[in-house]
């Protein structure tokens, strides 16, 4: 799977990317741990820079100061 050229992951193709299971990211979206995006239709999708920020890599938009 190239994951650079996907923007949007259904819950399976994004726990599969993670290697934990869809109820995990559900539990993880109730707890507020990793939270979901969702659609017009309720329904629970994932980005790219959600990925980069589990991972701990940091993207473009994240502007933290260093003390």
């Amino acid at each position: 799977m190239n994951t650079k050229n996907i923007t949007n992951y259904k819950p399976k193709d994004f726990a599969e990317l993670l290697g934990v299971s869809v109820k995990t990211l559900q539990r993880w979206d109730r707890e507020e741990i990793l939270k979901a995006h969702r659609t017009p239709t309720d329904r629970r999708y994932y980005t790219y820079d959600q990925y980069l920020q589990f991972k701990g890599i940091q993207t473009e938009n994240d502007v933290r100061d260093v003390v």
